[in-house]
């Protein structure tokens, strides 16, 4: 029988379950974002005194969702040629992940396999039918999207391990099972977190508003498009019963306004992502 979990929103991750401070380099390229004096060498400055960072800042990178057109070795390459604000998106996102100082290995692999699909797949949407949304922004929320699942592995193992476990067995949501068994949502947790680290505010949508749950045609464009995202890769990658299937096949449907035929024109685009997004998880 799993306990309840009680938290107080005033004092989580600052007392009982504490997380250290973010990365020096995220909290730099933090500030930086808002100073209008900064410059591509200072920045390439704070990538490289962080050896892991840089490895994993050039795997994004170098990755399919930004399309360079050629790889690149040098930090300082990159930050010219993709620009300032996209580099400093990229550190926090990267940063935020390494600052939850998950040590499970597996699961934080699935947690960058899932996050990097759905950013694919959100960028391939909003190419597709909202061309005005800001594609930096939609990089920066989707891949933290799904953060608090992190504070779940992180502080409740136990609760997450039997979430995952019901998830499989009955082939439902993740937020499902969080409802089934009356557990705080980890679109809960992300929104916390992000109050915590003072996060972007994009990313905190984001982590409020991914799941089934939520969406409508009567959220924001950004909200649907990370929502999407997210259902879409589940759908994707397999595992879930018919019901849950076909209201996603539904909701995507209505809220893209696609025919069935459409729909399965859509899936076709969106499984061709995956082995872009397996290549990317071979980069890190």
């Amino acid at each position: 029988m799993l306990k309840p979990i009680e938290i107080n929103p005033k004092t989580f991750l600052r007392e009982h379950c504490s997380l250290p401070a973010l990365p020096e380099a995220v909290v730099s390229l933090q500030g930086m974002m808002q100073d209008e004096g900064s410059d591509s060498a200072m920045v390439a400055e704070i990538i490289s005194g962080d050896p892991a960072l840089i490895t994993q800042v050039l795997a994004v990178v170098n990755s399919a969702y930004y399309s360079l057109p050629k790889t690149s070795s040098n930090v300082k390459f990159a930050v010219a040629y993709l620009g300032l604000s996209v580099i400093q998106r990229i550190v926090i996102s990267v940063g935020v992940v390494n600052g939850m100082g998950i040590k499970e290995k597996k699961e934080l692999k699935d947690y960058w396999y899932h996050s990097f699909y759905t950013a694919l797949i959100t960028k391939y949407i909003a190419k597709k039918f909202y061309r005005y949304l800001d594609p930096e922004g939609l990089w920066t929320a989707s891949i933290l999207h799904d953060i608090g699942k992190l504070v779940y592995i992180k502080f409740f193992p136990e609760h997450y391990r039997e979430l995952k476990r019901f998830s499989k067995q009955n082939g439902c949501l993740f937020s499902e099972a969080e409802k089934h068994y009356n557990l705080p949502l980890s679109s809960y947790f992300g929104y916390l977190l992000c109050h915590h680290w003072r996060l972007p505010i994009e990313v905190e949508t984001a982590c409020e508003y991914h799941n089934l749950f939520h969406i409508s045609k009567e959220g924001s464009d950004f909200q649907v498009v990370i929502a999407l995202g997210n259902l879409l890769a589940t759908l994707s990658e397999g595992g879930i019963n018919e019901s849950c299937k076909n209201r996603i096949k539904e909701v995507t449907e209505n809220i893209l306004e696609l025919s069935p035929e459409n729909f399965i024109s859509l899936m076709a685009d969106v499984y061709e992502l995956r082995s872009e997004a397996e290549q990317f998880l071979r980069s890190l």
